[in-house]
């Protein structure tokens, strides 16, 4: 049994939610990097990304990570883009269980389309333009987010699956 399960997939695969589920169930803390990051800079990521540009948010988002990664008994929820830079997703799999929250474009699409808080890449896209540019990105992320210890499908996700693999 881990002590550290960190959660990878595209933004809106629902890493959040099922965040939540897994620790609850181990009775873990939820770590969200994205959240941590707002507290810890006391500025929104949509305002980073808009202030400052993505490489100074991802520079930021990497040593949220690696805080993160120092706590035990944790589930901890990236950012989409999390794992496709500075190497994080080898930090990843050397530090913690990993698990890829997979999910088709046309429900990430959708799932965008509908979020309560806009995400900084895909805001003001028309849907045919988010499913272009969801499209492009899972092309070049899926590689880096297959590199997890364990993939589970979004749209169906059953804790159990996750339950009998954790505790192994």
């Amino acid at each position: 049994m881990t002590n550290r399960i960190v959660l990878v997939g595209f933004s809106g695969a629902g890493k959040s939610t099922v965040a939540k589920k897994i620790a609850n169930y181990f009775n873990f803390s939820v770590l969200d990097t994205d959240k941590m990051l707002e507290e810890r800079y006391r500025i929104s990521v949509y305002d980073i990304f808009e202030k400052y540009g993505e490489l100074v948010f991802r520079q930021l988002e990497y040593k949220i990570l690696v805080e993160a990664l120092k706590q035990e008994n944790v589930v901890i929820s990236t950012g989409g883009g999390t794992p496709c830079f500075s190497n994080a997703m080898q930090l990843i799999n050397e530090i913690a269980c990993s698990i890829y929250i997979e999910m088709a474009e046309k429900s990430l699409v959708q799932r965008l389309l509908h979020a309560k808080i806009p995400r900084p890449l895909t805001k003001n896209k028309t849907e045919e333009e988010l499913f272009a540019f969801v499209t492009e990105q899972l092309a070049l992320r899926a590689p880096i987010y297959q590199q997890a210890n364990l993939t589970v499908k979004g749209e169906n996700f059953d804790l159990q699956d996750v339950v009998q693999w954790c505790e192994v």
